[in-house]
């Protein structure tokens, strides 16, 4: 039965982007010159860091065209990491829309007569959402199109998942491989420009004593470690190794205030009050820039699967990612840390609704991540 499972997913998805190519037939050829770009990728953070390779590499090979990426965080009150591909110069400019309201842009878009349109689905991406989005883009004047795909069924997910060879693979690899481009150098794929810290931020950083990156978000609940575990993280590290830096957002900054209340009690109680390990709050104070600035200054990082997690591919630092099985393995593994991700053992993925959820994730011990941290520096 398992074998049958399989074969259908295998032969619904192949029949799916079959069909989806019926954008070679609406596209057939490209202009022979390209001055206007259009990029069509959704996501929050790690949706978009995970796009920013494939997205430096469009514009590596059209240097001097004008490029616009339409892009969504979903609600308004959701961040988006466009701004990272704004301010390294591989986009010219970002439009943003919110809860799918995509449709009053059409005339602002038709206007333009766009040379060039690469569309990057969404991982998650069904196969009616990707024909509605083709018909849609038919209307938009544009003259080159390439990128409508789906690699994920809603039927049989845990079955196709024992498929052998594994069938899911890293996001950065998945953009790559749907826009038919080769992927670069390790050196070259997350290449990013260092901006400048503000003064006072600056001036902090060189305080940093061998200091460990933590964020503690996640938008689910379900993919939220306990923040306990970060707290004996922090203990661990302080005791043995150095500082203590929180990043994150504003919900973010509350957590870590209370770990950190919790520190200075347990200081109180120890020995290490005497010592001189820090501990540092930049939550809600940085720009996503800023904050891939500090992660480059820690000597280790640990994150849930989140934003965070995901900026650290464009610096040096590693990160021990505690991740829940509300995915597929690999997918979402920050790029150059796939060996640092832990997962819980009880399920390959978890398929529960948000009242029923046993928080599998922290099945996950912080004696588990220490053993990944204690290496570091």
């Amino acid at each position: 039965m398992k074998h049958l499972k399989i074969g259908f997913i295998s032969i619904l998805l192949k029949i799916q982007n079959n069909i989806l190519l019926l954008e070679r037939i609406i596209w057939r050829s490209a202009p022979s010159q390209i001055n206007d770009i259009i990029i069509y990728k959704n996501g929050n953070i790690g949706d978009i860091i995970t796009g920013y390779p494939a997205i430096r590499q469009i514009r590596l090979k059209y240097p001097h065209a004008k490029i616009l990426l339409l892009t969504s965080p979903g609600s308004r009150n959701l961040v988006s990491a466009a701004s990272i591909c704004k301010s390294q110069g591989i986009v010219d400019e970002v439009v943003y829309y919110y809860d799918s309201k995509i449709f009053h842009l059409k005339d602002k878009i038709r206007k333009r007569n766009f040379d060039l349109c690469f569309i990057m689905s969404e991982n998650r991406t069904t196969f009616f959402r990707e024909l509605r989005n083709l018909l849609f883009f038919t209307t938009l004047n544009i003259k080159y199109l390439r990128g409508f795909s789906v690699s994920v069924s809603n039927f049989f997910q845990k079955t196709y998942a024992e498929k052998i060879p594994y069938p899911y693979q890293n996001e950065v690899e998945r953009n790559f491989e749907n826009l038919n481009m080769k992927i670069p150098k390790k050196n070259d794929i997350f290449k990013f420009s260092q901006h400048k810290l503000s003064n006072r931020t600056s001036d902090i950083t060189k305080k940093f004593n061998n200091a460990l990156i933590i964020a503690t978000g996640a938008k689910l609940v379900s993919k939220q470690w306990n923040k306990d575990n970060f707290f004996e993280i922090a203990k661990l590290w302080m005791r043995n190794k150095g500082d203590i830096v929180f990043i994150g957002n504003k919900q973010d900054k509350e957590d870590a205030d209370n770990i950190i209340a919790k520190l200075k009690e347990w200081q109180k109680r120890t020995e290490l009050m005497f010592q001189s390990h820090n501990y540092y709050n930049f939550c809600n104070t940085t720009t996503l820039d800023e904050t891939i600035s500090l992660i480059q200054y820690g000597s280790a990082m640990i994150a849930n699967d989140s934003g965070p997690a995901h900026l650290a591919s464009f610096t040096d630092t590693k990160v021990v990612t505690i991740q829940a099985s509300q995915d597929f393995k690999l997918k979402w593994d920050p790029y150059f840390s796939k060996d640092l991700v832990l997962r819980p053992n009880r399920f390959s993925v978890c398929k529960c609704s948000v009242e029923s959820c046993g928080y599998c994730i922290n099945d996950i011990k912080y004696d588990d991540a220490w053993e990944k941290l204690k290496g570091f520096a």
